[in-house]
């Protein structure tokens, strides 16, 4: 009997300390959330394997990613802040950064945008945008510039040269060239340049790629609204003679249309992101070139859009004591190999790397697009010092009315109303000012 009660007793303290190890062992777990909007199957699916490959380093640290549209982040962000019914911390754009730091919602990250950049080298004009108030707001992760695109099939075919245009003007001329009615039923069966004019980010991110190479800026370096110049009134009336080339169904494309009507050659030309590549490497197509944004024959900048997109961290972080293993699973990411993860698989020629380093990381060149479109991703690279962001154009952020500017995709608006509104590029000028200046009250 007594042997009995011993073992019951033995069993019973087994269990006990089983059960201990066991709570001590899931209290030593912290869970990290974050909201990313990169909704296509396979950018999620990179992302996963980042997250694997950092929880097999991190075992006490489980990462959870979750996707909100880009057409939901902005109210979700401000909605979530006031709530507190957001994740640790979030991949934003320079506009969404702004919108949530004037929501109260986000911490500054200068020390770790300092130790990363120490170690790896990121590119100065990609920390810009994020840093303002004496502080850096956000962590660069991958940067997204616009190069020319072009099928050089079809330069060969219909201009009889190999040698893309350099300037709008030559453009121009190419266009109107490469606007094709192949079939003979009086309709274009080939548009000569892809260029979009629906009320979204798409069409925003085009019209500056020729705003900024006209030496356009939104605001002066004091942040003063400066958008109704001549630099405008010329980018705005070269957009529009352009676009008399584009399919008349762009007035309400994005992203998905420009890139599918491309891939199917009903496009020569566009300026637009490298990411391209993949839905062509999937057709077996190697019909691509590329080079650097277009500029006009007299004046101008070296420039093109791009938009450097970053890690920003709730203050909810702090509150939680996620904070550090937030901050750890950002260092890993800006690892050279891992962030080959996070751009050339998630999306080869779109995004891409901030770091010196990680531009000469082995893995990067190594993803099979991106060494079946070599070329075109060595202009991408090139691209990447010398782009820029409406409103940062100065290197910073010279007025915080821009994130409001952004969301409202008011440049865009600017472009519908001379493409499709009829207004002369003066009046769109006037009024995309004044817009301006009352988001800027």
């Amino acid at each position: 009997m007594r042997i009995g009660k011993a073992k019951v007793s033995l069993g019973l303290v087994l269990f006990m300390f089983l059960m201990l190890v066991g709570m001590a062992t899931a209290e030593d777990v912290t869970e990290i959330t974050f909201w990313h909007h990169e909704a296509p199957a396979h950018r999620v699916k990179a992302i996963q394997e980042v997250i694997n490959l950092f929880e097999a380093e991190n075992p006490n640290i489980r990462v959870y990613q979750e996707v909100v549209s880009w057409d939901d982040a902005y109210a979700r962000t401000i909605s979530g802040i006031r709530s507190k019914t957001i994740p640790d911390f979030q991949w934003d754009i320079p506009e969404l950064n702004i919108v949530a730091n004037q929501a109260g919602g986000i911490i500054p990250v200068t020390d770790l945008v300092k130790e990363i950049d120490e170690q790896y080298g990121y590119f100065h004009s990609l920390l810009a945008p994020y840093y303002y108030e004496g502080e850096y707001w956000g962590v660069p992760i991958w940067t997204m510039p616009h190069v020319f695109l072009y099928r050089p099939s079809y330069l060969e075919k219909y201009m009889g040269t190999s040698t893309p245009p350099s300037t709008w003007e030559e453009v121009l001329e190419y266009a109107e060239k490469l606007t094709v009615d192949t079939t003979g039923d009086g309709e274009p069966d080939i548009f000569g340049i892809g260029l979009t004019a629906g009320h979204n980010l798409c069409t925003q991110q085009q019209a500056w790629s020729v705003m900024s190479s006209y030496g356009v800026n939104v605001y002066d370096f004091e942040g003063n609204v400066t958008f109704d110049s001549e630099e405008t009134v010329k980018a705005l009336t070269m957009y529009k003679k352009l676009y008399e080339f584009a399919p008349p169904a762009a007035s309400g494309w994005a992203w998905g249309e420009v890139e599918l009507n491309f891939v199917a050659g009903n496009i020569a030309m566009f300026p637009y992101f490298g990411g391209i590549q993949r839905r062509l490497f999937e057709a077996e197509d190697l019909d691509l070139a590329a080079t650097l944004i277009p500029l006009p024959e007299t004046g101008g900048r070296e420039t093109a859009f791009s938009h450097p997109n970053a890690i920003h961290i709730f203050k909810v972080a702090e509150e939680r004591g996620t904070l550090e293993a937030v901050k750890d699973f950002i260092r890993f990411m800006m690892r050279p190999d891992i962030a080959a993860m996070y751009t050339a698989v998630q999306e080869p020629g779109s995004f891409l790397p901030v770091t010196e380093a990680a531009v000469e990381a082995p893995e990067y060149w190594e993803d099979p697009i991106i060494s079946a479109y070599e070329e075109i991703n060595q202009t991408l690279v090139e691209a990447v010092p010398r782009s820029n962001l409406y409103g940062f154009e100065h290197g910073h952020a010279s007025n915080l009315s821009i994130g409001a500017v952004s969301g409202a995709n008011l440049l865009a608006e600017v472009i519908q109303k001379v493409v499709l509104e009829g207004l002369s590029p003066e009046e769109a000028a006037k009024w995309g000012e004044a817009e301006i200046k009352r988001y800027a009250e």
